[in-house]
């Protein structure tokens, strides 16, 4: 089996030591695995948002190759802290035949284990969550007091020495510039070539591009007054308000002229659909009539093209009826019962609190023979490194047990009933990695296993059968797109 590491910080006050880190417990685990690693990708100091990480983005692509088989993080909150985000992509990497791993997280493939990791997902994003509201309550703060947030500075500003913004003079020309040229007709690329020719260059010393120049005429912060962290704040004016209100209206316009009439349909059920007929994937495809509709193929056509929508519907109305008070019970109890069979098999804390337990007794001893008269340079060197040691193991401990909260079973049955709550109002994506296995698809009905097994020593999933409520389309296959 193949792997490869993805790693990542999500801010500038951690440092390259974290992602070292990452990628030696990878590494460590790979090799206890016997699983080869070919390669790695790094995102350093970036948020938690996958759209915006591009190493990331890199490997979802990279995994059409079919190079690797598996992606290995350290914990699964480096991977996604967004349950939305981390279905998703992980559905995109098992349609690639590739699956995610967590190094710290020992999380089996079974049913059961599917449901801890989403519960423990969920779990993640709450702190993320948390975390951010953490943070935005330090940023209100320092915006309250007239100082800056952090973060890059805008073109055209600098901090003086009591972290507040300034102008900036030789960047503020520019971005004046930028503005009366984009108020005056001209386009992004215009502006970009005749800034490129003349020698200029960003604040980070690289060529302008259309998306520096959108994100300088859509930055309020230039007209002086503009909002941070839920709070109005202030700083010196670089374009004046009626400017930057045209230059806005101009965007706007722009925006309506070029924006798309089709979105494209995420097919929610992607990696989790087989044909009942002949047990192959169905595929998601697009349709080529005058308005683009989607569907789920098989790709013998032995079910016809599906409609997506109405196949997502009947599948989260099934699971919603599936999902009661009793259920979320069944649900929390299975995870907390995995979750403590992982906790005693961490090989890594129990080794450590054991050599903890054997050190302390050591030093012990060796105190108890210096009282006794026992004393030499030697003794005195052996306790001393053991009391160094000790340190050392009780910085360990407290770290790994800090990585691994411990949670309860309230905490469990307390997101599993969110899950009811979602399932209720039909906010189908959060539950589907958690709860649904699979879906066979017949002509027209469906059995959906479900990750929960109806019998202690035999591990037949669940099943929950429906109608579709429109048969199979049979449709002419145009050429549309597929997922």
């Amino acid at each position: 089996m193949t792997a490869v590491i993805y790693a990542r910080y999500s801010s500038d006050r951690q440092t390259e030591q974290s992602i070292e880190g990452q990628i030696r417990e990878c590494t460590e685990f790979a090799n206890r695995e016997k699983i080869e690693i070919i390669g790695q990708y790094v995102d350093r100091a970036i948020s938690g948002k996958t759209a915006n990480r591009p190493e990331f983005q890199r490997m979802i692509s990279d995994s059409k190759s079919h190079a690797f088989d598996t992606v290995i993080v350290y914990k699964l909150d480096r991977f996604a802290r967004n349950r939305y985000d981390s279905a998703v992509y992980k559905a995109k990497l098992r349609s690639n035949g590739v699956k995610v791993l967590s190094a710290k997280e020992n999380i089996t493939d079974s049913p059961e284990g599917i449901i801890l990791e989403g519960l423990l997902e969920a779990m993640n994003e709450y702190y993320s969550a948390e975390l951010s509201q953490k943070i935005k309550r330090g940023m209100r703060e320092n915006v309250i007091k007239g100082k800056t947030t952090g973060g890059n500075v805008a073109m055209g500003y600098k901090i003086d020495s009591d972290k507040k913004l300034v102008i900036d003079e030789q960047g503020a020309v520019l971005v004046r510039k930028i503005f009366s040229a984009y108020d005056s007709g001209k386009t992004f690329a215009e502006i970009c070539r005749e800034l490129n020719e003349a020698g200029y260059t960003t604040s980070r010393g690289k060529q302008f591009r259309s998306d520096t120049i959108s994100r300088i005429l859509s930055n309020e912060r230039y007209t002086g007054n503009y909002t941070c962290a839920g709070e109005s704040a202030q700083c010196p004016a670089i374009v004046d308000r009626d400017l930057f209100d045209r230059v806005q209206a101009k965007l706007a316009d722009s925006k309506k002229k070029h924006r798309h009439t089709n979105t494209p349909h995420d097919y929610l059920l992607t990696g989790k659909t087989v044909c009942g007929i002949c047990g192959r994937n169905l595929h998601g495809r697009a349709g080529t009539a005058k308005k683009r509709y989607y569907y789920y193929v098989c790709p013998n056509n032995c079910t016809g093209w599906i409609p997506a929508t109405e196949l997502e519907k009947t599948v989260s109305d099934a699971i919603a009826k599936y999902i009661t008070p009793e259920t979320a019970k069944k649900i929390a109890n299975t995870a907390y019962e995995l979750y403590q069979r992982e906790k005693q098999d961490n090989s890594e804390l129990n080794a450590a609190i054991a050599e903890l337990n054997d050190v302390t007794k050591k030093i012990n001893n060796g105190i108890a023979a210096m009282i006794n008269g026992v004393v030499s340079e030697t003794l005195k060197k052996t306790v001393a490194e053991l009391e160094h040691r000790k340190s050392q193991l009780e910085s360990s401990i407290k770290r790994m047990k800090s990585e691994t909260p411990d949670f309860q079973l309230e905490h469990f049955e307390y997101f599993a009933q969110k899950m009811v709550e979602h399932a209720s109002e039909n906010d189908f994506s959060d539950v589907l990695s958690i709860l649904v296995n699979q879906v066979i698809v017949y002509k027209d009905s469906i059995v959906i296993l479900v990750n929960l097994t109806n019998n202690a020593k035999t591990p037949p999933l669940e099943q929950v059968t429906a109608t579709i409520r429109e048969s199979s389309h049979n449709v002419d296959d145009g050429g549309g797109d597929g997922n």
